[in-house]
């Protein structure tokens, strides 16, 4: 392959790598990115694996009723299975809309290369496909993490069904796989997806709001923390009985987390009641987003600053566009960046027209003030109320010079 021809390939994955990665950053801060909401309007995906996973949620269901759980702790059928459909196949097509692009520039060249054999292939290329893949996989990440911050309900839904599935149908668990790590990572998933959905989820409410919600969520996680102790020490009675307060409280998770986003009015995750004997959580103004998901922020942010940046330098014409997307690129790594949103600032101030911070006078603080107070105005006598202050030095000599007459 020629250097032309890699360079129209790379001209056509650079175009819609940057226009994907706009679209996912401004779904991001707008908090819209829903898996499933546009894609689910094709009819013919609505019907793709629909039946196999309306199999999967009738074996769930049944499992849940076996186990003792009430009906008003389980889920809706026909709600449950769109909500998790939904879900399933906006994730594929997002996946297969990422892999576009990189499929765009790899076929092409593995063409050419495999038929021109004669040909040296420079390593260079290689290496560009290779980068290329690495941005769609980070992409890919970048549209996972907008979904879950936008639809941090449509995460807890989907790690309640697997965990469901894990703890009820073990039969579906592969051969391959240790049963106690899996389990240790669904459960961990589950926990941080009920604490994502706490700090996610009530982002506009007022403090009281965010709090509450943040201590019943520790309350829920403690108390399956608890039956899950008791369900991996437990033998007999003691570990079915672990399994019921499992799948109770996580089924009734599900039945509030997996009613569509436009419909969701309330801060409930779970049935109050439930949380009866559950034990007081000393975590719930110590959990923080976890590291990995603060560094997926940033190099979101990152990834998508230098894409504006990049626009800015080689779009045609230059002009206003040119400063809007410098602007916005600057703006991006300013997010992550300490240091350059500082220097921004000053050099705002710095700016004619921009905000005036004074004379050059000090102005003296509240603390200042509090600390030497100023002479104190007396008050005015009602007599002399309606006189003014420049004539009040002369009153005394009035009374004299009366005085003397008299």
């Amino acid at each position: 392959m020629t250097r032309t021809e890699f360079g129209n390939l790379a001209f056509l994955w650079g175009a819609w790598t940057f226009f994907e990665a706009v679209w996912i950053a401004v779904l991001w801060q707008s908090r819209s990115r829903v898996l499933g909401q546009a894609v689910y309007r094709v009819p013919g995906l609505r019907r793709v694996r629909r039946r196999a996973g309306g199999k999967r949620v009738e074996v769930i269901l049944a499992e849940l009723a076996g186990r003792g759980v009430a009906q008003e702790h389980r889920p809706d059928k026909d709600e449950l299975l769109d909500r998790w459909h939904r879900i399933v196949a906006g994730r594929c097509v997002s996946g297969l809309l990422a892999a576009v692009p990189v499929l765009s520039v790899v076929l092409p060249f593995w063409w050419e290369t495999s038929l021109a054999r004669t040909m040296v292939t420079p390593f260079w290329m290689f290496a560009a496909g290779v980068g290329f893949g690495a941005v769609s996989l980070a992409l890919v990440a970048a549209d996972e993490r907008a979904a879950a911050v936008s639809d941090a309900a449509g995460v807890v839904a989907a790690e309640s069904i697997r965990f469901l599935e894990l703890l009820l149908v073990p039969a579906g668990r592969r051969a391959q796989d240790s049963a106690l790590d899996v389990h240790g990572k669904l459960f961990g998933r589950l926990r941080n997806a009920l604490r994502a959905q706490a700090r996610h989820g009530s982002r506009t409410m007022p403090p009281a709001a965010r709090a509450r919600v943040r201590a019943t969520t520790e309350r829920l996680i403690a108390a399956l923390d608890d039956a899950n102790q008791r369900y991996l020490f437990g033998e007999g009675a003691e570990r079915d009985t672990a399994v019921r307060d499992l799948s109770r409280l996580v089924a009734d998770v599900l039945r509030h987390s997996c009613r569509p986003r436009a419909e969701r009015d309330s801060l409930v995750i779970v049935d109050p009641r439930l949380l009866a004997d559950a034990p007081e959580s000393d975590e719930a103004e110590a959990a923080p987003e976890p590291l990995r998901s603060r560094l997926l922020a940033g190099a979101g942010t990152i990834a998508v600053a230098v894409g504006l940046l990049g626009g800015a330098v080689v779009f045609p014409g230059g002009g206003a566009v040119s400063e809007l997307l410098a602007a916005a690129g600057l703006a991006g790594v300013a997010l992550v960046c300490p240091p350059l949103r500082e220097a921004l600032h000053r050099a705002r101030e710095l700016v004619p027209g921009g905000p005036s911070t004074g004379g050059n006078e000090p102005t003296a603080t509240y603390e200042e003030q509090s600390r030497h107070p100023g002479p104190v105005a007396a008050a005015p006598c009602p007599d002399r109320a309606g006189h003014s202050s420049a004539t009040a030095a002369s009153r005394p000599l009035e009374r004299e010079t009366t005085r003397a007459g008299r």
